[in-house]
């Protein structure tokens, strides 16, 4: 108890302690009348209170029982801030931050609109071209200028969030690297791919489903909704990705326990993110809504120019080698159509204000990601170091214990490639190609990475002679890929990595072929429907030798929209 200070006594003499060195004076000694009311103290530390406290600010007991609450023990066992203050927190700070690095803002506007303006200018030459050649050139260029806007992203988000995790509220000079972002943009699209894989194998089929039916907008809301479990998941992968080991950030299953238990941090960004981005979501909607049909219209035009331009071509081509058996294709001698680049000139205003508003929303969104992970980091079981690699015997690696069973490997690998070949199958349609043929290059390169894995232990085992041998028999190296992983772990693992690709690129391979003969398919039965309900007219040409036609160049060309 605490009691009142009093005026100091002398200092009594030897005799006259011994003499009132007895217990008498507890007889009449009243506790009462020297305690302090008014004091309120905590019964555990001493620490000073105030009336309206219910906990010790000090030891965080109950001022009352005396005893610390459940929450309050989880609360003071966790390492940092508690997750309570972020969503207070994060408002003022984003903004501070942002008002720091205006520059930053900046450069993010000026890169943004320059890579896209390329990509936009580059699909324009693509569409314009006839010869494969330069088509493929330009296709190219589009396809590494426009990954270079999710890269810049990606690479900002990791930046502020990796400075933001150190408690540095300044960021250092950041430059950007054209071919960094454009890589960082494929590992970004990958991801979102991975991610949305499992969500899109049952809404991106229900999508499909009404697109093929007709019902357009309907099966673009499902598909949507497939991407809405990567988009929450996103703000818990970033910190993964500033880490030494970044193996968790790509783990479905892992990122997906996380979220159960920070689900409210993860919305609360989400939150903030949709309520920023808000203008730039507008501009985008206006564009659509009022230049989505001259758009449409004008590019139209432009494949349709160009297709008439690739018959003459084949034509005059034919006439020079004077080929005899040479059919010439339906739109020779067409007039091309005039086109009217005066519908660009709005949706690019619109465009430029999309990147306007987006440049400094990024660095807001980064940084309150980058306190999101200040603040939930103990919950985020982020990997900060990576244990050193060493040699072991193999007399060692026998200790740890048996290597897993084959038929667990083997029945892995065929269900999960049978899971992603699947929603590869459905997905097919509703990709672009050029995504496609890196997802197919992936599976290529995993596979031929696996065979030459399995071939160098053929060599280490049975001899230079049998690795020739399975080099021309693959066969024969997947089987004694499956003999060595009876016991060795690191084969067996490769071999279950191998099945995986093996299933995932067949049923790929399956799914391209049967989407491209039902469209063949379609455009021949138009083609016979057509020619049943005017038969004087010449039924429509449809290239089989490349795939099913196109509408928008085969068609007539569209009628300009009327404002």
């Amino acid at each position: 108890m605490k009691v009142p200070s009093g005026t100091q006594k002398k200092k009594r003499t030897a005799t006259a302690t011994k003499s009132a060195d007895t217990d008498d004076f507890l007889a009449s000694f009243d506790i009462d009348k020297i305690e302090d009311k008014e004091a309120r103290i905590c019964p555990r530390c001493g620490q000073d209170a105030d009336e309206e406290d219910i906990e010790c600010s000090n030891c965080g007991v109950n001022l009352t029982t005396g005893r610390m609450s459940e929450a309050t023990r989880k609360k003071r066992k966790r390492k940092g801030p508690a997750i309570e203050d972020f969503y207070s927190k994060s408002w003022g700070d984003a903004y501070t931050f942002l008002g720091n690095h205006k520059g930053l803002a900046t450069k993010t506007f000026f890169y943004s609109f320059i890579a896209s303006t390329l990509f936009f200018c580059s699909i324009f030459m693509m569409f314009w071209c006839h010869r494969t050649p330069p088509k493929a050139f330009w296709g190219f260029i589009a396809f590494v200028s426009i990954m270079a806007v999710p890269g810049w992203i990606w690479f900002i988000q990791t930046e502020v969030v990796r400075f933001a995790l150190q408690r540095k509220d300044k960021l250092k000079r950041i430059n950007f690297d054209f071919f960094l972002c454009s890589a960082l943009g494929m590992k970004f699209i990958f991801w979102v791919v991975l991610f949305s894989l499992p969500a899109q194998a049952v809404f991106g089929t229900i999508g499909y489903y009404y697109i093929t039916n007709g019902s357009i907008p309907i099966g673009a809301v499902f598909i949507g909704i497939g991407f809405i479990p990567t988009f929450l998941m996103f703000p818990l992968a970033m910190p993964h990705m500033t880490m030494a080991d970044s193996t968790p950030g790509w783990m479905v299953h892992k990122l997906g326990k996380v979220f159960l238990t920070l689900a409210k941090p993860a919305l609360f960004w989400c939150f903030v993110f949709f309520v920023t981005t808000l203008p730039a979501i507008g501009c985008l909607a206006a564009i659509g809504a009022i230049s989505g049909s001259d758009l449409d219209t004008f590019f139209s035009n432009v494949r349709y120019n160009s297709a008439i331009a690739a018959d003459n071509d084949a034509k005059e081509t034919a006439d020079e080698n004077k080929i005899k058996d040479f059919v010439a294709g339906p739109l020779v001698g067409k007039k091309p159509v005039e086109l009217k680049p005066m519908v660009l000139i709005l949706p690019s205003i619109l465009w430029l204000f999309v990147c306007l508003f987006y440049a400094p929303t990024l660095i807001y969104n980064a940084r309150v990601n980058g306190l999101l992970a200040v603040h939930c980091k103990p919950d985020l079981q982020l990997v900060t170091k990576i244990q050193e690699v060493k040699y072991v015997s193999k007399a060692e690696k026998e200790k740890t214990g048996p290597p897993t069973p084959r038929w667990k490997l083997s029945l892995t690998g065929i269900g999960i490639g049978i899971l992603v070949g699947v929603a590869m199958f459905f997905l097919i349609p509703i990709l672009p190609k050029l995504l496609l043929s890196v997802l197919l290059i992936i599976m290529a390169v995993a596979q031929i990475g696996c065979f030459f894995t399995i071939l160098a232990k053929i060599k280490q085992n049975e001899g230079i002679g049998y690795a020739i041998l399975g080099f021309f028999v693959s066969l024969y190296a997947y089987v004694m890929g499956w003999i060595y992983a009876k016991k060795d772990k690191e084969v067996g693992g490769t071999m279950m990595l191998w099945t995986l690709f093996i299933i995932a690129g067949v049923l790929t391979q399956i799914g391209v072929g049967y989407h491209a003969v039902s469209s063949l398919l379609s455009e021949l039965q138009k083609a016979n429907a057509q020619a049943d309900e005017n038969p004087a007219a010449e039924p429509a040409a449809v290239d089989v030798g490349e795939g099913p036609a196109d509408p928008g160049v085969d068609a007539a060309p569209a009628e300009p929209a009327v404002p």
